[in-house]
């Protein structure tokens, strides 16, 4: 589903459009009235000629009981344009505010705010002088914007809300992240890599911006589950035993555990990531053995960056490989332990990614 701020977006670009168009048109009019007018007093006999393009107004109307029934008919049709005039550019000003108003709402990525909110409530104040054409539609435009601007103003504090929900969200998501990352001192900035590939991946993909921020985020929690797995285990110089080997595989069903009753979109995408990363595209991942789009895309993006990211780091067990060996391994595996267009996505952001890589290498400890 399009998220509501996009839609927003986009309404208003349309809006933003259809009020240049009635710019054009309302300009296009007033510039007939005037020639109307100079024409008129210029040769009084075309008179019977002259159209009054919208017609007389409320105030017109008003006036024309009283004295101006004795003004001369050149006259009377010269203050009935001046009037259709004034009226043109009142709703001249109208839609040169709502076009201003229209083209901040398209460009925001916040639309929902107090600022724009204000601005649509001065609108709203400027439909009264609409008053001058018609009183009742004056007064129905004047209501309708103002409640558009309640509107806004309602929506700019649930956005608030939103966004400080967000704030708490990211910094729970962090210090879960500093505590996984801790719990062995072998990983490094192993976290801060995976999540930086991910994000470099997932954009490369076509994931818009806040998708792929949320991408990076989730993917921070991708080895939480290892909270769960003895630090001897993870710690282990040397080759595993297949029962301790049995036990580290445990770790995705444990972070999807410790994820299970945590709401939010990220902390939600967070365990999909914690569960799926070490499936493989062909079927024989773990920890369900799932295969091609059964893994969700998310989940097929950490696959690649968290295997790139084990093979260039040091480990107990092992030392870094060198990333063109690393590099030349994941794109052996396409089709197979990865999926193809995640591959080929790596490899057209891979100076990103070595970039990313060379910015979070882990830090050397000298001897003193």
């Amino acid at each position: 589903m399009e998220p509501v701020k996009a839609r927003i977006r986009r309404i208003a670009n349309i809006l933003r459009i259809v009020c240049l168009i009635a710019k054009i048109g309302l300009i296009v009019m007033m510039v007939g009235t005037v020639v109307q007018i100079v024409a008129m007093y210029i040769n009084p006999s075309v008179i019977d000629k002259v159209e009054n393009m919208l017609g007389s107004s409320a105030l017109f109307e008003a006036l024309e009981l009283g004295t101006l029934k004795r003004i001369s008919p050149l006259n009377r049709k010269g203050l009935e344009l001046g009037l259709s005039l004034l009226e043109m550019g009142v709703l001249l000003l109208y839609a040169n505010i709502f076009t201003h108003l229209m083209a901040h709402i398209s460009r925001d990525d916040q639309p929902f705010t107090q600022a724009n909110a204000l601005r649509i409530r001065r609108a709203s104040y400027a439909m009264l002088l609409m008053l001058v054409r018609d009183p009742a539609l004056g007064v129905t435009m004047f209501l309708l914007t103002l409640l558009f601007s309640y509107i806004f103003e309602y929506g700019a504090y649930l956005q608030e809300k939103a966004d400080k929900t967000t704030r708490i969200q990211e910094e729970v998501i962090v210090s879960l992240a500093e505590i996984t990352e801790n719990k062995s001192e072998q990983t490094g900035q192993h976290i801060r890599r995976v999540s930086e590939y991910s994000r470099i991946i997932g954009e490369q993909m076509g994931l818009s911006e806040e998708a792929a921020e949320n991408l990076r985020l989730a993917s921070t929690m991708h080895d939480l589950g290892k909270l769960m797995i003895p630090s001897e285990i993870l710690e282990k110089p040397g080759r595993l035993t297949d029962e301790e080997f049995a036990e580290i595989k445990k770790h995705p069903c444990f972070g999807e555990h410790l994820l299970h009753n945590v709401e939010g979109e990220t902390m939600t995408l967070a365990r999909t990531i914690a569960l799926e990363h070490h499936e493989r595209y062909d079927g024989r991942g773990y920890p369900n053995g799932e295969k091609g789009e059964e893994i969700s895309l998310e989940g097929r993006i950490v696959a690649v960056a968290d295997v790139y990211d084990a093979l260039t780091s040091r480990r107990s067990y092992k030392e870094a490989w060198d990333p063109k060996r690393a590099y030349d391994e994941i794109l052996k595996g396409k089709g197979t332990q990865f999926d193809a267009a995640v591959v080929d996505a790596f490899a057209a952001a891979y100076d990103k990614i070595d970039e990313a890589r060379r910015m979070y290498a882990d830090e050397t400890v000298c001897a003193a």
